[in-house]
C-alpha cells in the first residue's frame, strides 16, 4: 500500500500576494516590523505597501506603553546600560526617547528600532558666537526643555538659560555626532516655550504667544549650524484662555496653537477628577491657525474629521485619522491629552520613586461636541525621571 502524497509546501516568500492582504490589516507598527521580518519578500511588500495612519504610542511614566489602535499595553523594550543611559528620560521627540547619559551627552532612542540611535553632546559644552564656553564650572548645566530634530544633520533644542537673568531660555543647535552645541540668543528669542519644524523651516513660540520664524544657516568659518534671520510672525492673540497649557503643532504645513484651560483641572482631586469625567467634564479648549499672511491667530472650532490632535508637554502631532479600526476613538475632530496628577508633586528630572501608585488619565475631547470623555484611565508607580509623553511612530522606516 502506498503512503498518501504529502502535500508540497508552500514556502512563505512565494505568496507575495497575500502578504499585502495581511499588511492592509495591521494598523499597529509593531506588528508590520515584525511581519517585514519574516523574509526579504516580505519586507519588500511592506516597503510597497502603503502604511495606514500610525497611531502615537502613549509612554507611562513606570516604563510601560499603551499602543493605539490596538489598546494594548506593552514593556517598553529600552535597554539603557546598553547607551549608558541615566534610569530616566528628559525629554521626547517624534519618535525618539531623549536619554542623559552618565557622561552628560545624551542619547536619542527609538523604541521602534532599538539599533536606531542619535547621539548629541551635553549641554556643558555648549557655545556662543565669539564666545569660548558657555557654561562655567561654578555654574549649573542648563537643562533641556525641548527638543526637536529638524532633519538628518540639525537638531534644535531649548534649554534654560543659568547665564543671562534677562532670559529664562534659549535656543541651542547641534549637529548629531558633533561635540558640542552652539546657541544663540537674539533679542527676539527670549523665554521660548515651543518650537516645531514645517516644512524645512524651525518656528518658536515665546511665553507671550509671539509666533517666530527661525532660518538656520551655516556658518562658513566653522561650517556650524548660526541662525541667520529671526522674523517676527504675530503678536499674542487676543483673548486666549488664561491660565493654560499651550501646545504648537503643525498640521499640512498650517501651524496650530492648541490652549486647554487648566483651572478646573487644577481644583480636582483623583476620585473628583474621575467622577467629574465620568459626568462628562466641559473642559474649555480653543484652537488657533497662524494666518501668516495677515499675521495674526484665528480661532477655528473644527481641525477637520480626518484630523486627530495629540497634545503633550513634551512633543504634540496631528495624525490624519479614518476611523476604520475604532471609530469611537480614532475618528476625527478630537483632542487627546493626559492628566499626570503626580506630577504637580515631581520635578521631571526626578520624576516619582516607585513607592506607591499614582493615578494617570488619558482624556478625549470631541470639538464638535465640546465635551470631554475619559479614555484611559490606570494606576501607575512613577519611576524616577519618566516622564509622560506620546511616542509617534515613523512614517517611514
Amino acid at each position: 500500500m502506498s503512503s498518501p502524497t504529502r502535500r508540497a509546501q508552500v514556502p512563505w516568500s512565494s505568496i507575495t500576494k497575500l502578504a499585502g492582504v495581511v499588511l492592509r490589516h495591521l494598523p499597529c507598527h509593531a506588528d508590520r516590523v515584525r511581519f517585514a521580518a519574516v523574509c526579504k519578500q516580505w519586507r519588500a511588500s511592506a516597503r510597497q505597501t502603503s502604511p495606514p495612519p500610525h497611531y502615537p504610542w502613549l509612554a507611562l511614566p513606570d516604563r510601560t506603553f499603551y499602543s493605539l489602535p490596538d489598546s494594548a499595553f506593552r514593556p517598553l523594550p529600552l535597554h539603557l546600560d546598553r547607551h549608558r543611559q541615566l534610569p530616566h528620560a528628559q525629554s521626547s521627540c517624534g519618535e525618539w526617547l531623549v536619554f542623559e547619559r552618565y557622561d552628560g551627552a545624551y542619547t536619542l532612542v527609538s523604541p521602534f528600532s532599538m539599533s536606531t540611535t542619535i547621539l548629541l553632546p551635553g549641554l556643558s559644552d555648549t557655545y556662543a558666537p565669539n564666545v569660548p564656553l558657555l557654561v562655567a564650572n561654578d555654574q549649573p548645566v542648563p537643562d533641556m526643555l525641548k527638543l526637536v530634530v529638524c532633519s538628518d544633520d540639525l537638531v534644535a533644542a531649548i534649554v534654560n538659560d543659568n547665564e543671562a537673568l534677562t532670559y529664562g531660555s534659549k535656543l541651542a543647535l547641534c549637529r548629531p555626532g558633533a561635540s558640542s552645541w552652539w546657541s544663540s540668543t537674539p533679542d527676539e528669542l527670549r523665554d521660548l516655550q515651543h518650537i516645531v519644524s514645517c516644512e524645512g523651516k524651525l518656528y518658536a513660540l515665546d511665553k507671550f504667544n509671539g509666533l517666530f520664524s527661525v532660518s538656520i544657516g551655516t556658518d562658513r568659518r566653522t561650517s556650524n549650524p548660526t541662525v541667520s534671520r529671526v522674523e517676527r510672525l504675530m503678536g499674542s492673540p487676543r483673548g486666549v484662555l488664561k491660565h493654560s497649557s499651550r501646545y504648537l503643532l503643525e498640521s499640512s504645513g498650517t501651524l496650530l496653537l492648541v490652549c486647554r484651560d487648566d483651572t478646573m483641572l487644577e481644583w480636582f482631586s483623583s476620585a473628583g477628577l474621575r467622577s467629574a469625567l465620568m459626568d462628562g467634564l466641559e473642559l474649555e479648549f480653543e484652537v488657533l491657525k497662524a494666518d501668516v499672511e495677515r499675521s495674526r491667530w484665528t480661532s477655528i472650532r473644527s481641525v477637520g474629521d480626518d484630523r486627530v490632535l495629540f497634545v503633550g508637554p513634551w512633543c504634540s502631532r496631528v495624525v490624519h485619522a479614518t476611523g476604520e479600526h475604532d471609530p469611537i476613538y480614532t475618528a476625527g475632530n478630537r483632542i487627546f491629552f493626559t492628566v499626570d496628577l503626580s506630577a504637580k508633586r515631581y520635578d521631571h528630572r526626578y520624576y516619582g520613586y516607585g513607592t506607591q501608585q499614582e493615578p494617570f488619565y488619558c482624556i478625549v475631547y470631541d470639538m464638535s461636541t465640546q465635551r470631554s470623555e475619559l479614555f484611559l484611565e490606570k494606576p501607575v508607580r512613577p519611576l524616577k525621571g519618566f516622564p509622560v509623553t506620546w511616542l509617534f511612530p515613523p512614517t517611514q522606516r
